[in-house]
């Protein structure tokens, strides 16, 4: 259950580290859209878009396994492995919201919790 658990929340890491990556570079690139012709263009997306997914989603399995074993040798009781497990996710999630937040609606996401305003936000 602990290797099904923990496989889920890499994969959704990496696939939204990964989007996220992606979304960024696309937006870079697409400033330098009028600079070169259309179909080139693309393809040059599409190279960037394969060269960043392929290697994550190769390596992706191995990493899994190599960190879920580390982590099962590392902890003695059940309960604080999952434990770690939804803290270690949900820190990552809370950095991947920051990102996301700052590439789609340019704003500051910890300056607004500090602020109190969150509540305006959600």
């Amino acid at each position: 259950m602990y290797r099904k658990l923990f496989s889920f929340a890499v994969m959704t890491v990496t696939i939204l580290a990964a989007n996220l990556i992606t979304n960024t570079l696309g937006n870079y690139l697409i400033t330098y859209r009028n600079h070169v012709r259309p179909v080139t263009f693309t393809v040059i997306g599409m190279i960037i878009t394969v060269a960043i997914f392929y290697p994550l989603f190769v390596k992706l399995e191995e990493w899994v396994e190599q960190i879920s074993a580390d982590l099962l040798k590392q902890s003695r009781t059940g309960i604080l492995r999952y434990l770690g497990l939804i803290f270690a996710f949900l820190g990552c999630l809370l950095v991947l919201v920051w990102f996301y937040a700052k590439m789609w609606y340019r704003i500051d996401l910890l300056k607004i919790v500090v602020s109190g305003s969150l509540g305006l936000y959600i």
